[in-house]
C-alpha cells in the first residue's frame, strides 16, 4: 500500500519502509512473541490453548500494524485495527484468560517488535532521528490503542458473560 502524500508525515515512505521491513519478518516476530509467551509463567493460560488459539489474531495485528504505517491518517485503518483489537480481547475471554495474563501477552508482543524497530533503524540511518521517531510513535501509539481496546473489550465481555450467569 502506498500512503497519500501528506504533508503533516515527515517523510511519507518511512511508514512504508518499517511496514514492509515488519512485513519481511512477520513469522519471525510471531515465533518470537510465542515463545517469550510459553516462557512467561505468569500466562499459565496460554498452556491450556492450541498453538492456532494462541496466534489468534497476531497475523491480523501485524497486518494492521503494517497498514497503519503506510497510513497513520485512515479512519478506516483504525477500525479495521479497533475491531482486531476487540476481537482478540473477546477471545481471551472464552479462552479464560485473566486479564494479567492478556495484558503480559501483548507486553511480549511489544518485546518481540522492539529488537526488529532498533534494526530497522540502524540500517536506515538515512532517515534521520525526526522520521524515526515519528515511525517509533506509530507503532507504540498502535500497540497501546491495541491494548486499551483489547482490555475494554475483555471486560465488556466479562460483564457481560457474568450478566447472562
Amino acid at each position: 500500500m502506498t500512503p497519500p502524500e501528506n504533508p503533516k508525515l515527515p517523510h511519507p515512505n518511512i511508514g512504508v519502509r518499517l511496514a514492509a521491513f515488519l512485513a519481511d519478518r512477520r513469522e519471525q516476530i510471531i515465533t518470537e512473541w510465542t515463545a517469550a509467551v510459553h516462557r512467561d509463567r505468569m500466562i499459565a493460560s496460554s498452556e491450556t490453548i492450541t498453538h492456532s488459539q494462541l496466534r489468534d489474531h497476531l497475523p491480523q495485528l501485524l497486518d494492521n500494524l503494517s497498514d497503519t504505517l503506510c497510513n497513520a491518517f485512515s479512519e478506516d485503518i483504525k477500525q479495521q485495527a479497533a475491531w482486531t483489537a476487540a476481537t482478540h480481547g473477546h477471545m481471551r475471554w472464552k479462552e479464560g484468560y485473566d486479564i494479567s495474563e492478556m495484558l503480559r501477552e501483548m507486553r511480549d508482543l511489544r518485546s518481540s517488535l522492539i529488537p526488529h524497530l532498533i534494526e530497522f533503524q540502524e540500517l536506515h540511518q538515512d532517515i534521520g532521528a525526526a522520521r524515526q521517531l515519528f515511525s517509533t510513535i506509530i507503532v507504540h501509539r498502535f500497540l497501546d490503542d491495541a491494548i486499551r481496546i483489547s482490555v475494554e473489550q475483555f471486560t465488556v465481555t466479562g460483564q457481560r458473560t457474568q450478566r447472562s450467569d
